[in-house]
């Protein structure tokens, strides 16, 4: 068997093992080094130095990162968030990489409920990060006022909860009119506002609303055509800002 799957195997089991995904390296290679070695069917003088050159590579796949407190995070497959307490550097790793799922059983476990909030929480402040902690269709920076609001709404499409392409920062006004469907967005984020007889909130949305494109994480067309579907967008009703 080759060397990375030996390695990925052997990560797997510590993490069945210890019930976690965070890896403690001198752990790891204490407990596994002679099964992966046994496995390869390698029996070389430096089998823990080839080990650590396969977890290089895994980390440059993006399968395996580093943590600052010296252990590993295994992100091979999909990090599922009620399945244990990790700190908000791992939380931040994998909502950045779409690894991380949060579930939809209905439970009244306090620690799973502790553990779904401080994701969300993680999640909030990645996205207002990523839109420089203002609303990104006024200037309301006010952190009491922003929202990290889904485009897919979260009911309804539980594999992008924690998608920060799924995931703008608008004020509550804006998190409001979005969600009544009075303004959306085209796929190449481009704002359509919707004819309205309001004269306040013409004036909101045509003087007040403007996209302001994020740092890293844009909206994903696949989420405004879902968006735009909900709402029952129509092309005449709307105007391009």
């Amino acid at each position: 068997m080759k060397w990375r799957d030996v390695v990925l195997n052997a990560l797997h089991r510590y993490g069945q093992r210890h019930g976690t995904r965070a890896i403690d390296r001198p752990t790891f290679l204490s407990e596994e080094l002679q099964p992966m070695t046994v496995e390869a069917g390698s029996f070389g003088k430096t089998p823990g130095q080839t080990v650590s050159r396969i977890l290089q590579e895994l980390r440059d796949e993006r399968l395996v990162e580093f943590l600052s407190n010296g252990k590993y995070l295994l992100l091979d497959t999909q990090l599922q968030v009620e399945a244990e307490d990790l700190p908000d550097e791992a939380i931040d790793i994998a909502i950045k990489q779409g690894k991380l799922r949060v579930g939809d059983i209905v439970t009244e476990d306090v620690t799973v409920l502790a553990r779904r909030r401080k994701s969300q929480d993680r999640l909030r402040a990645l996205a207002l990060d990523n839109y420089e902690r203002r609303c990104a269709f006024c200037d309301v920076k006010e952190q009491g006022f922003l929202r990290a609001a889904h485009i897919a709404r979260w009911a309804d499409d539980l594999e992008n909860r924690a998608n920060l392409h799924n995931v703008v920062s608008m004020c509550l006004i804006h998190d409001a009119l979005f969600e009544q469907g009075y303004f959306t967005l085209a796929d190449d984020a481009s704002v359509l506002i919707k004819v309205v007889a309001s004269k306040t909130l013409a004036v909101v949305l045509k003087r007040h609303t403007k996209f302001q494109p994020p740092k890293a994480f844009h909206p994903a067309p696949q989420f405004l055509r879902q968006h735009r579907e909900r709402i029952n967008f129509q092309w005449n009703a709307f105007v391009l800002r």
